[in-house]
């Protein structure tokens, strides 16, 4: 059974201003993106500021996704630490609070050789052993790339069940289909702009960051799609590739919650080391998503 068809959300972390994170908002959020029906939240992804979270906290989001998700929504939720302790807690926790699948990046700032990356995934898909586990290829973030030679190899790991490609190439995510050949695996793009690229080369959906955002949007790209809509879901896409840019004009996740404010969920102050959106850099997100007609 696919856990990941369709269209998933990362959710975006909401902060006070005292910098401590807002679990009642978080909670409410979660709420809003189930019901708009998309297949999955991702939770303490990329735009989730994982990275920045302390153990403590990524766990506790893990408990409030659940609370407002509901019980049939799947959840995901990302695992990637670099030492063992945090691996192991953060593994152990998500089997005992609802987490539905994992998600791990290669491990970042340090550059590991090939050798080592497949020894890190078969690692973790033995902590995991039970739960299925998603790979999270994103080099511009952590550096190290899964190749497609290292995802042939550690998929024969029974619960590695699937990849999210955010290497934003699409010719990478063809060579990890052309590379793996378990069947039932399941690629996922993260890229917000080429979720019908994607799909047309047999991916089964996506976990892409305006999803966290605008749910409704990015789920009717792949709704749309199935049902053989393929000129209203280009249209979808559009208006998402539209989105992406203006993110990508200003600051990503800053503007992303800059959106969420728009539709009313107050995401609180930015937490270190992320600043506070200028004024410009507002009034620019804010004329871009009335001239969608999404305000």
């Amino acid at each position: 059974m696919s856990l990941m068809s369709g269209i998933s959300a990362p959710q975006l972390t909401p902060f006070k201003q005292d910098g401590r994170i807002d679990y009642d908002t978080y909670t409410a959020l979660s709420a809003w993106i189930a019901s708009k029906r998309v297949k999955g939240i991702f939770v303490c992804g990329t735009t989730g500021e994982f990275a920045n979270l302390t153990i403590a906290e990524r766990k506790q989001l893990l408990c409030c996704a659940r609370e407002g998700a509901g019980s049939d929504e799947h959840l995901m939720y990302n695992v990637t630490a670099l030492n063992l302790e945090d691996m192991t807690g953060l593994i152990d926790w998500a089997k005992a609070n609802g987490a539905d699948c994992l998600s791990v990046t290669p491990p970042f700032y340090h550059s590991y050789d090939a050798k080592a990356l497949v020894q890190y995934f078969r690692t973790v898909a033995s902590m995991a052993e039970g739960m299925p586990v998603y790979l999270y290829n994103i080099p511009g973030m952590v550096k190290n790339a899964i190749t497609p030679a290292i995802l042939a190899e550690v998929s024969q790991c029974d619960n590695i069940v699937g990849v999210k490609d955010s290497c934003m190439d699409h010719q990478n995510l063809l060579e990890y289909m052309d590379a793996v050949k378990k069947p039932g695996f399941e690629f996922i793009t993260g890229n917000d702009a080429q979720v019908i690229t994607a799909l047309d080369a047999g991916a089964c959906g996506g976990v892409i960051a305006l999803a966290g955002v605008y749910p409704e949007l990015c789920q009717s790209i792949a709704e749309l799609y199935a049902r053989g809509e393929r000129e209203q879901a280009l249209e979808a896409q559009h208006k998402v590739m539209t989105l992406r840019g203006i993110v990508r004009s200003v600051m990503p996740v800053m503007a992303h919650k800059e959106m969420l404010k728009l539709q009313g969920f107050d995401m609180g102050s930015a937490r270190f080391p992320f600043r506070e959106l200028t004024a410009v850099e507002k009034d620019r997100v804010r004329q871009g998503v009335e001239a969608l007609g999404l305000l």
